[in-house]
């Protein structure tokens, strides 16, 4: 009967820890994700013309703007003006050169020098422009495809 308990003592000792052990693995951290430089001048950016945008390039930075999220630099040259639209995915985007004018729908314009920054949801009806006199550049994270779509007042 001694040994019969030692026997359970054992096994029940050997499940609790081998629970524990399976426990501890699934609860533990997936392993990261290859870490990866990128390292990229602004001379090997490749300029595209934005689609349904007369006057405007794209270069993208990361990701695939035409199935997902991604970063993409923008360049309008001066005096170009993107009448009313929307986009379906929200994007926030910083000024780096020139002065770009953005008008949501019903309100009075706002320019924006270098330096400044700006984010919109997706769908929200707006004007895009750059004040004449110089090109206009910008850098936006995108939440999904880039999408242009005119809209109507």
């Amino acid at each position: 009967m001694k040994a019969c308990m030692i026997r359970l003592v054992i096994v029940a000792g050997a499940s609790v820890f081998g629970a524990s052990m399976l426990s501890m693995h699934a609860q533990a951290p997936a392993k990261p994700a290859a870490k990866r430089v990128v390292l990229r001048a602004a001379s090997e950016l490749k300029w595209v013309d934005a689609p349904d945008a007369t006057g405007v390039q794209q270069a993208v930075a990361w990701g695939n703007p035409q199935k997902g999220p991604h970063g993409s630099f923008a360049k309008f040259a001066g005096g170009t003006e993107v009448p009313l639209h929307t986009h379906t995915a929200g994007g926030r985007s910083v000024v780096i050169s020139g002065t770009i004018v953005e008008g949501l729908e019903g309100q009075k314009p706002k320019e924006l020098g270098p330096g400044s920054y700006f984010s919109m949801p997706g769908d929200v009806k707006h004007t895009t422009a750059c004040k004449a006199g110089a090109e206009c550049s910008i850098y936006s994270e995108w939440s999904g495809a880039f999408e242009l779509k005119p809209a109507t007042p």
